[in-house]
Parts: C-alpha cells; structure tokens; sequence
C-alpha cells in the first residue's frame, strides 16, 4: 500500500503495526480535504496500524449527510462551541492514558501545539496529518510519522 501512496506518507521510525488514535481538527482539515476521503487516509495509515478510534472536532454544526459520511468511515463527531484547540488537547490527553493506543494521530494546521506534540512524545508515538506546507521544521524534528494530505488521492 505504501507504494501506492507515494510521497503521502512519511515512515519516521519503523517498528511493528500498532494501534491508532486519530484527532482531526475539522476547520482546518476537512475544508481542502473531503470527508469521503477519509478511507484514502485509513488506507494509508494501514501500513504502520490500525485505526482504533477517530474523531472531528468541529466549531460548528455539521450537515447530517456529512455526518453520516463520518460515521460510515468510522469516526465519530464533536461538536464544541468555541476554543477548538483545547477541546483537542483535551482529547489528546483522554488518549493518552489508554493503553490500547500506541500511536496518536493529530490532523491540524495549527502549529501552536507543539507543546502537545512534546507531550504526547513522553509516552505514545506521534503522527502529524496536515498538508505539506504547514508541517514546520520544528514539527518534523518530533513526529514518528507524517502523513502529507497533499499527496493523497
């Protein structure tokens, strides 16, 4: 599969597969990256684990077509109403203390989280999913993976 996916996704350290937890930070993912989508991006997460939970975080009301295409790729929605970023923290840290979760996927262009990502270093693996322009040196140097949404199809 990764041979499919070309430039798409970024293997940092290879170990064996392990359990994900995606965080996709829905304003700034979904609206250049379609819901539908969504199965692409599971596919190309196939080669370092297994989905185990996903969920979007969204600041407003979503249609219930859209959530239905969620629901059918196997995430789950959040609706919150103000303060995005903490909502994912919050989220994140959940995570965290799972024990079935080896690696934390966070979808965002938000690059005030690095203290996060420092964070969730300290015990799980780290995996970055945004577009190639808005992942920073900073951002590259901590993440286990990086899955580019430019390069996915």
């Amino acid at each position: 599969m990764l041979s499919k996916m070309g430039k798409a996704l970024r293997i940092i350290s290879d170990e064996d597969k392990k359990n994900i937890a995606i965080i996709l930070d829905g304003p700034t993912i979904l609206p250049d990256f379609e819901i539908y989508k969504l199965g692409i991006l599971k596919d190309a997460l196939s080669e370092i684990g297994t989905i185990r939970t996903g969920k979007v975080i969204f600041d407003m009301q979503i249609t219930q077509k859209e959530s239905n295409l969620l629901s059918d790729q196997g995430f789950q929605e959040e609706i919150v109403g103000s303060d995005l970023d903490i909502h994912l923290t919050i989220s994140i840290l959940e995570y965290m203390n799972s024990q079935s979760i080896d690696i934390i996927g966070i979808g965002t262009t938000d690059p005030n989280l690095y203290p996060v990502y420092a964070r969730i270093k300290k015990e799980k693996k780290l995996l970055l999913i945004s577009w190639k322009e808005n992942v920073t040196q900073a951002m590259e140097s901590i993440a286990d993976y990086i899955l580019y949404l430019d390069y996915l199809k």
